[in-house]
């Protein structure tokens, strides 16, 4: 499966970075996903077949929580210093889009009760302002 990282802010905002095995993040010229003001080695994006890991040697946010090291899924976003990047899986929603929704409540009532009061308010006015013959 082909992750990728696609950039929410920042100034590659809208780009889309392909993730390998190992994906290094940072401001050294090697890095695989260069970014600036970051430390050269910042991070790795290490994926083993199953999980995709986050290990840093600067400061990151997971979802707005502060990590270290931690597993990745679907949907996160992760935010290097300025960097905001959301992590893609093509053809995989993130987990809380995946969510059942519940069913409908219908709104008939509103709209039956609606009706009644404007058939009430009519009649009222029929009563009062045409004149009796």
């Amino acid at each position: 499966m082909q992750f990728r990282l696609k950039a929410a802010s920042g100034p590659n905002t809208g780009k889309n970075f392909p993730l390998e095995e190992d994906t290094s993040i940072g401001s050294a010229d090697d890095a695989d996903i260069r970014l600036e003001g970051l430390l050269d080695r910042h991070a790795r994006i290490i994926y083993n077949g199953e999980t995709l890991m986050l290990e840093l040697a600067g400061k990151a946010w997971v979802n707005g929580q502060p990590a270290q090291r931690q597993p990745l899924q679907s949907g996160d976003e992760i935010r290097f210093g300025e960097h905001r990047f959301v992590l893609q899986a093509p053809g995989l929603r993130p987990p809380s889009v995946l969510k059942d929704a519940g069913p409908r409540r219908s709104r008939a009532w509103l709209w039956i009760s609606l009706g009644v009061i404007a058939a009430g308010g009519l009649a009222a006015a029929a009563y009062f302002y045409w004149p009796m013959q």
